[in-house]
């Protein structure tokens, strides 16, 4: 390693250095992902582990940790790669993770670039292909019937508040509909690719488990939630945002389409819901954020590269904080 070479180590220091509300930040270990260079440029390189791991994971959240060398410890160039390990795998892992490099690159196309080998390999940006993107399959019940035993879940102070009974509460709650404006809000709304139709064998992504935790509709607006409890505060919550967010766009550019199939019983937002929409708002929700999140300087450049590389069909990242959950069925929440 020269002089001016940083490994993981190093760039957290340098991380800490500086700012003072960051002072306590870690980088992940280079067995999680592998980031080395110079302030001139650094190559970040995503193994195996971060291709099978969840998006918010340390080893798989390599826009998040881009974001934060050039925001944060003023890298000019990265180069994004894939380790020897991870080059051997196939499949909807691999084609999640290029999907999200090329629209990464493009946000950044002067300060961020794919490693040579990765070029023109995503299925996802295919034009030649119909891509197909499922819809919740599952029966929903009415959630004003649900209201006072979804707020008595998150009301109980036995146990910590589990995010799939926060999310239960939160969509039924009134304030939070209020606060965002909303005239529809469903959860679980699903983002599984698919090449042709909705079909096993026919992935592009990985199946079909994965999952908007919150999407409203609000006027002709799309509005995405990214939702944490107070114990799970990755900063990989950026890349799960932005990989929803990028999804949601490509429908409603008309490049990804949705099945032709009728909805479950109860799913409020339709795909014509979605696909009428004209811009998307994403949030980040949760009682408290990583403090890469919570200082300003990272949305504001995503903001700043959205506005100038993703003019049609607009994108904006914002946080809000969940002041307080209801204490009992006849509270609601505060944001």
């Amino acid at each position: 390693m020269t002089v001016d070479s940083l490994d993981n180590s190093g760039w957290q220091a340098k991380l800490r250095s500086a700012a003072g509300d960051l002072k306590n930040c870690e980088f992940p270990s280079s067995k999680e992902i592998g980031i080395f260079g110079s302030q001139d440029g650094v190559t970040i390189t995503v193994q195996a582990k971060g291709l099978d791991g969840n998006m918010q994971t340390n080893a798989a959240a390599f826009e998040a940790w881009a974001l934060v060398l050039l925001c944060h410890c003023q890298v000019k160039r990265i180069k994004i790669g894939l380790a020897p390990d991870a080059k051997k795998l196939a499949g909807g892992h691999v084609q999640r993770f290029l999907y999200r490099l090329h629209r990464f690159h493009q946000l950044f196309p002067d300060r961020i670039e794919p490693d040579a080998t990765l070029w023109n390999s995503s299925r996802a940006l295919n034009g030649t292909i119909n891509r197909v993107l499922n819809q919740p399959l599952t029966h929903r019940d009415p959630i004003e019937e649900k209201r006072d035993e979804r707020f008595a879940a998150v009301a109980s102070r036995s146990k910590n508040v589990s995010e799939s009974d926060l999310e239960k509460a939160i969509e039924c709650s009134r304030s939070f509909g209020e606060k965002f404006a909303l005239k529809k809000v469903i959860r679980q709304w699903p983002v599984g690719l698919f090449e042709g139709r909705v079909a096993r064998g026919n992935e592009i992504f990985t199946g079909g488990k994965s999952a908007i935790d919150l999407l409203g509709i609000s006027d002709d607006r799309l509005v995405l939630f990214e939702l944490k409890t107070h114990l799970n505060r990755n900063v990989g919550a950026i890349s799960e945002l932005l990989f929803y967010a990028s999804v949601m766009r490509d429908a409603i550019r008309g490049d990804f389409q949705f099945e032709e199939k009728p909805l479950s019983r109860n799913c409020i937002v339709t795909r014509g819901d979605i696909i009428r929409c004209s811009n998307i708002r994403a949030v980040l929700i949760a009682p408290r954020m990583h403090p890469l999140i919570q200082n300003p300087v990272i949305f504001q450049e995503l903001n700043a590269a959205l506005a100038q590389h993703w003019r049609d069909k607009p994108v904006t990242f914002e946080i809000a904080q969940i002041k307080s959950i209801p204490s009992d069925p006849d509270g609601d929440f505060s944001f």
